[in-house]
């Protein structure tokens, strides 16, 4: 009879001549007896440069290439298993350094998952050029959340849905954990998790359905709505589709209406922070009427439409509003929400598989042709109980120690920073000092956008706050699109505005109450 893999590394922890023959050598982990877990590949690996992640589009990570010491390369598949449509199973690597600093690093993945990419830790924002976790000694983690390939037909399995919401989390962390105490002979100081979009939304499921696994999360441009987000994709699409000539959805707003309404922006809320410089870091009360005149009528009203959020038959919000940032005529905004000739928009790539096959309930196969939103909204609520982390209420993870780090895009266009506003107030409400959350102007998702200040380093910012227990209230940042320039990242509410003196220099700042 086999072992699980946790009861085996603490029997050969226990035997002092087994666990050293085991922790020497990194082929050794192949041969574990493991319930429920398949170990493919266990290599040894030399110290290397590792190309960029070729899934960087999708979770978010710089995509840069990464310098990395000697380490052991672990790949598996945990509950491999024939499902209703195929077979299924969680594929996972791991990689744990030689001259490892006692941490653990879960990485987080992206879109529906279905990919597993290179376990390096990177900051999860493609501007970010802050050192790798696993560079920096951590034992790092990926999978691919139950399920190969990056379709939505395996959400016709019902365990498959499961995974991908929370259970692979929880699987896959007990799996690296017991792979840390047969390799290194103890139990990591220190469990973190780090994404981006729905890594984000993962990172924030760790931290509200795993308060125990782990004590530092790193949650960007979360997912955390993400069925409302998925509706709400399908009404934005709808609405521009209206206003759109012919030639599809990239027309619906031109590049030059964008910059209209950009420079619209900027000229009512540019100033707000104290400098005129094209970033708008102030809460700006924005005044869209302006616009009228200056873009045609049923394009404004389309647009006003789309950054109200979806609303149902008697007004309620159906998910979020959004806020207006200059970053709105930037490539990353128009990718989701218009496309171009060349490409089309992912809100009609990505957006409807996801809402039809993997949030209604059963699947079906296409969208109606007249769409009922409060129907759409009431049927996606059972697969958004337990797959969005929407959950405020995290007791057991604050009493632990557990801290959490959020940043967002204030031009994200697929999850709206004013939806995670809100989040974070009403839990921030229940367990004070365990979250802080950073709004980055003009970043779009997972990073890109007009002067956004995107090269940050969050995970230092946790591995501080965990070791002085003092709450972070800013996070320095650069923006690649001019290198010369630094200015902090304030914990919301607060903002950065600017106090004379050189604008170049993040010291020129102050963080302020909104």
């Amino acid at each position: 009879m086999k072992r699980s893999l946790l009861a085996s590394a603490i029997f050969l922890a226990g035997t002092t001549t087994a666990a050293q023959a085991l922790a020497s050598s990194c082929a050794d982990l192949a041969s574990l007896e493991l319930d429920g877990l398949d170990i493919g590949n266990t290599e040894a690996q030399p110290a290397q440069t590792l190309p960029p992640d070729p899934m960087s589009a999708m979770t978010g990570s710089s995509p840069r290439p990464v310098e990395v010491g000697t380490h052991c390369l672990v790949e598996g598949k945990i509950d491999d298993r024939e499902g209703v449509n195929g077979h299924y199973g969680i594929r996972f690597q791991m990689r744990l350094p030689d001259q490892w600093n006692g941490r653990f690093l879960f990485q987080g993945g992206g879109g529906m998952d279905g990919f597993i990419a290179p376990a390096i830790g990177s900051i999860p924002s493609t501007g970010s050029t802050a050192t790798p976790a696993l560079s920096r000694g951590y034992a790092v983690v990926s999978m691919d959340g139950g399920h190969n390939g990056q379709g939505a037909e395996f959400a016709k399995d019902q365990q498959a849905r499961l995974d991908l919401a929370y259970a692979a989390i929880g699987k896959v962390a007990d799996t690296a954990k017991a792979l840390i105490r047969a390799r290194y002979e103890k139990a990591p100081e220190h469990s973190f998790f780090m994404g981006c979009s729905n890594g984000g939304r993962e990172a924030m499921m760790a931290a509200q359905r795993f308060p125990t696994e782990f004590d530092g999360i790193v949650a960007g441009n979360p997912g955390f709505h993400l069925s409302r987000a998925s509706l709400t994709q399908a009404r934005d699409v709808q609405t521009l589709m209206s206003v759109a000539p012919e030639g599809g959805l990239s027309r619906a707003l031109t590049q030059s209406d964008l910059d209209v309404v950009s420079s619209e922006i900027l000229a009512q809320c540019d100033t707000k922070d104290g400098l005129e410089d094209g970033i708008v870091a102030a809460q700006c009360d924005f005044n869209p009427e302006a616009l009228r005149g200056k873009i045609t009528d049923n394009k404004l009203d389309a647009l006003l439409t789309v950054m109200a959020g979806p609303q149902g038959k008697h007004g309620e919000a159906l998910y979020s509003d959004w806020p207006w940032d200059p970053g709105i005529n930037s490539a990353g905004w128009r990718a989701w929400k218009l496309g171009s000739e060349q490409r089309p928009a992912m809100n009609l790539s990505i957006g409807p598989a996801s809402l039809t096959k993997l949030f209604m309930t059963p699947p079906q196969e296409n969208m109606p042709e007249q769409p009922d939103f409060n129907a759409l909204a009431s049927n996606v609520s059972s697969v958004g109980g337990y797959f969005d982390a929407d959950e405020v209420f995290l007791s057991t993870f604050a009493q632990r120690g557990g801290k959490l780090v959020i940043f967002q895009g204030l031009a994200d266009p697929v999850f709206s920073a004013n939806d995670i506003a809100r989040w974070y107030t009403e839990a921030s409400a229940i367990t004070p000092d365990t979250a802080r959350l950073f709004m980055v102007p003009g970043m779009t998702h997972c990073g890109g956008g007009n002067a956004s200040f995107e090269n940050f380093d969050p995970l230092t910012l946790l591995e501080n706050w965990k070791e002085t227990g003092e709450a972070p209230q800013m996070m320095p940042a650069s923006a690649p699109s001019m290198p010369d320039r630094e200015m902090p990242l304030c914990a919301y509410p607060t903002y950065a505005e600017y106090q004379g003196g050189d604008m170049n220099n993040a010291s020129s700042f102050a963080c302020v109450e909104r």
